[in-house]
């Protein structure tokens, strides 16, 4: 029995640091991003290429296309990137109209793939390349970003800081699994907050994510991580973190949200969560282990639970009463979290989103192993076949 309580006890408690540790860290996060704030003059903004990369995306640039037209940013310093990566849709076309109406917009088209570069990084690398802004800021096709976004993304990317990272809240939020997932969503971008203020980031989101042009360049792009099919976003975000390229900020006002849009289904849920978690193996040494450690927490607190079905209620009780301890921190950093980044709403789904969230973590996380997913119409494993 000392082979089960022992390790829960010593990884629920490992666990409660770590949210200790993030809850200082997203307290420095909030400090930056309001002194960088403070700091700005709007008559003083860098000139900005905003890249979209879209696969197969019609149904999403009806609504992507005019969020992008209306952005307050003088034209004279924006610039707008569409790239149609072998689109089979009217994407192309949509992309190409769009181009026509605005001398500041540009359409790319990516007609092949490269055996050792994952087709969106290599559509962004090529859209990157020819732009012409200091700023590059990214946001998928179905982002919808507020009028304001551009500014508030841009403001604090001076020179010193090479990145800033933004939230991308689920929605519509209309039925019962949307809210849960939206917590879910939210939560992710609360531990991003916090490992970035803590100096430690860990993850971002590639619908909200600006950097310095000069930094990509840095750091040699997507060089040593081009071939997996995800990580466009927080492998760079380690990239530019462990070389050093610069101030990486977390930028949590409402005017910088980029709303995205649920998985519209399990089979879609499956797909994505497969694809985020695909690469987590691969991350620096440290950051595995971490992942590991609350794989290996969260298979216990499952299997702890499903032990009061056989009448072995000793653990069973064990298991919940570590369960409430690491729900219990959990909710007051989320609570934290949620005052910044103004989500107090989802709170109200927490205690479900606290019961599932052990058997949600071990079975995305054993399944990305294994499991191919599909992605705008291809199938992938975690990597591209290399040379």
């Amino acid at each position: 029995m000392i082979l089960f309580f022992a390790p829960l006890a010593f990884l629920c408690l490992a666990y409660i640091a770590a949210l200790l540790w993030l809850s200082r860290g997203l307290a420095c996060a909030r400090r930056a991003n309001l002194s960088e704030r403070a700091a700005h003059d709007v008559q003083d903004l860098p000139a900005v290429t905003i890249i979209v990369c879209a696969r197969n995306e019609e149904e999403n640039l009806h609504d992507l296309l005019p969020a992008l037209a209306r952005q307050k940013y003088p034209t004279t310093k924006l610039e707008i990137i569409l790239v149609d990566d072998r689109s089979t849709d009217r994407t192309g076309e949509l992309c190409r109209a769009f181009a026509a109406q605005y001398s500041h917009v540009r359409c790319f088209l990516i007609e092949d793939t490269l055996s050792d570069f994952a087709p969106k990084k290599r559509a962004l690398d090529y859209a990157i390349r020819n732009a012409a802004g200091e700023i590059i800021l990214l946001t998928d096709a179905d982002g919808i970003p507020g009028e304001y976004w551009a500014q508030e993304m841009a403001k604090p990317l001076r020179a010193g800081t090479a990145m800033a990272c933004g939230y991308s809240p689920y929605f519509p939020r209309a039925r019962f699994w949307q809210k849960i997932l939206a917590l879910e969503y939210f939560s992710q971008a609360a531990v991003a907050a916090g490992s970035l203020g803590a100096g430690r980031p860990l993850t971002c989101t590639g619908s909200n994510l600006a950097y310095r042009r000069a930094a990509f360049f840095a750091v040699n792009g997507f060089e040593g991580i081009a071939q997996w099919i995800s990580g466009d976003d927080d492998l760079l975000l380690h990239k530019m973190h462990e070389q050093r390229a610069g101030k990486i900020l977390y930028v949590a006002h409402p005017a910088a949200h980029v709303r995205v849009k649920p998985p519209a289904s399990w089979k879609d849920l499956q797909a994505q969560r497969t694809r985020y978690a695909s690469k987590g193996r691969f991350y620096n040494w440290k950051v595995t282990l971490a992942l590991i450690a609350v794989y290996v927490l969260n298979l216990l607190l499952g299997l702890g639970l499903l032990a009061g079905f056989i009448g072995r209620f000793e653990i069973f009780a064990a298991a919940v009463l570590c369960g409430l301890l690491k729900a219990a921190f959990e909710f007051d950093y989320l609570r934290r979290a949620a005052a910044w980044f103004h989500e107090k709403e989802l709170l109200r789904y927490f205690l479900l989103a606290a019961l599932l969230h052990p058997f949600y973590i071990v079975y995305f996380s054993t399944r990305a192993q294994f499991a191919t997913f599909a992605w705008r119409g291809e199938r992938f494993a975690a990597r591209t076949h290399t040379k």
